[in-house]
């Protein structure tokens, strides 16, 4: 357990280099922000400058835009871009990740499924087909019975 408390409920520094440290990094926090915030507003999706592979959400949505683009350049510039952003090491994390989070579906669908969310909406929110999901669901039941014995 630690030890340290929420910022709201830590003492103020108790030296000057402590206060200025801490005034430093409130100004650079600050800066932070008020960037991002006007890089936002000009309408950049990446205010943040997030490498490729942080922003998951926004790579999937630009690709699935470039994809159903009328634009047939559109695809080929999003994935120049993407290639672009990617080092080796970038692809080797994602392609880690997936690989977890296709070990782990079955417990995601079966959680899903427990919290009432029926196989057709899993399906559409994770883009599996129901059938698939079904099977996630009756293989992670499976698995559990096979643990409990």
């Amino acid at each position: 357990m630690s030890n340290e408390q929420p910022p709201s409920e830590q003492p103020p520094p108790d030296t000057a280099s402590d206060r200025l440290l801490a005034d430093m990094l409130g100004l650079f926090n600050r800066y932070e922000r008020e960037t991002a915030a006007a890089r936002a507003s000009q309408g950049d999706t990446n205010p943040y400058d997030l490498a490729p592979y942080e922003d998951v959400h926004g790579v999937t949505n630009e690709y699935e835009a470039a994809r159903d683009s009328d634009d047939p350049r559109a695809l080929d510039q999003f994935l120049d871009n993407l290639a672009d952003g990617f080092h080796l090491e970038d692809v080797r994390a994602l392609r880690m990740a997936t690989a977890a989070v296709q070990a782990a579906m079955g417990r995601i669908a079966l959680a899903a499924r427990e919290r009432g969310m029926s196989p057709d909406r899993i399906a559409a929110e994770t883009g599996y087909t129901a059938s698939r999901i079904t099977q996630f669901i009756r293989e992670e039941k499976q698995r559990r019975a096979a643990g409990d014995q």
